[in-house]
């Protein structure tokens, strides 16, 4: 079990992958608020969009403590520049479909062992790399889908009828990883790995972009899906994600270990009002023609499938934040950021996201 040390002393150097992400984000605010130095890397130190809410959240803490650097999964020669000096790397980039796109899997895996590599080198301070996999590498393409995933299942890549390339991206991606460090060569610098799997990832939004889980509830927000998919997802909050990585970097028993980052509780079908209407297997069928979320969950319809969190628990001592709590920062705060939508439209959401769940929620989180 391993516990975050939130001393404001000063630690060593934390380089994170795309740090401009909706998780990359939260895992440099927490390690700043930790005392850590951050190295971020995102494609363009041009794109303001992204770069200055980064700057913006890091200028409470001492200058020194944050720099952005340009690093691009698909160039090699980068990061050796890129992780000098650092002790630890939070590999959380990893490229996501406009469309269904099979250079997805080339890239995430070429770009993974591109970071692997220059950790492995000869001159590398790098100790630990917590790689951020995806329950996507563990739950897609089985036979028999309805009953309890753990870290010991995989991803069937070669179900190609069932596992779309994002999944195979992350599959592939992460069994690159194993197989780098069980083939380190003479000379290597020897670094620890563990592998994170989250399942869908909610919370609040620190940075304006476009990712799986905030497509998915903007989506349902903006009323542009006519009907609800018979879908369950597991979902776990970012907030704690961005914690289990931190708590990985320190803790000794989760080197060389793969560990499912889950909540538990499904987001299901009873959901939002506004879509109301549960759509058939063949309507999302058809759909998925011509829509690519449409296209990702027609694989995941009618399944029930669980995760077993207990590696987790057990390892890293986190202890999960309510998914409904994160479902409704999720909603304010993509409203603050993405969204033009008056309070009144807020207060709705807050009422339709209540709906959300078959368990009980505080009805106090409307007036916080």
């Amino acid at each position: 079990m391993s516990n975050i040390d939130n001393s404001k002393t000063r630690k060593k150097a934390v380089l994170v992958t795309g740090a401009s992400g909706f998780l990359g984000a939260h895992c440099v605010k927490q390690l700043l608020n930790c005392g850590y130095s951050v190295v971020g890397t995102v494609r363009s130190l041009q794109n303001k969009l992204k770069v200055q809410p980064l700057l913006d959240l890091a200028s409470s803490f001492p200058k020194e403590n944050f720099k952005l650097i340009e690093a691009d999964l698909n160039n090699k020669e980068c990061w050796k520049r890129a992780i000098f000096g650092c002790s630890f790397v939070l590999h959380v980039a990893s490229p996501f479909p406009i469309e269904e796109d099979e250079t997805i899997v080339k890239i995430a895996v070429e770009g993974t062992l591109n970071v692997l590599e220059a950790c492995a080198d000869i001159n590398s301070n790098v100790k630990k790399v917590i790689l951020t996999s995806s329950c996507a590498a563990i739950n897609e393409g089985h036979e028999n889908e309805n009953r309890t995933f753990s870290e010991e299942d995989w991803t069937i890549t070669e179900n190609t009828k069932k596992v779309l390339s994002y999944s195979r991206s992350k599959t592939e991606a992460e069994k690159a990883a194993w197989n780098f460090i069980k083939n380190f060569k003479e000379g290597d610098n020897k670094f620890k790995l563990t592998c994170l799997n989250p399942t869908l990832i909610v919370g609040p939004v620190l940075i304006d972009i476009q990712g799986t889980s905030i497509t998915i509830l903007r989506r349902f927000l903006n009323n542009e899906m006519p009907l609800v998919p018979a879908l369950q997802l597991a979902l776990v909050d970012v907030t704690d994600v961005a914690r289990a990585h931190i708590l990985a970097m320190n803790c000794p028993e989760s080197d060389n270990q793969r560990i499912l980052i889950t909540a538990q509780p499904k987001f299901g079908k009873q959901g939002y009002w506004l879509p109301s209407y549960q759509a058939p297997y063949f309507g999302v069928w058809l759909y998925s023609f011509f829509d690519l979320e449409a296209r990702q969950v027609l694989s995941r319809l009618n399944r029930h499938i669980h995760f077993d969190n207990t590696k987790a628990k057990k390892l890293l001592g986190i202890e999960f934040r309510n998914p409904e709590a994160s479902l409704i920062d999720m909603a304010y705060s993509m409203i603050e950021r993405v969204f033009s939508l008056s309070e009144a439209d807020f207060l709705l959401i807050l009422l339709l996201l209540l709906h959300s769940f078959d368990n009980k929620i505080f009805i106090d989180y409307l007036f916080l």
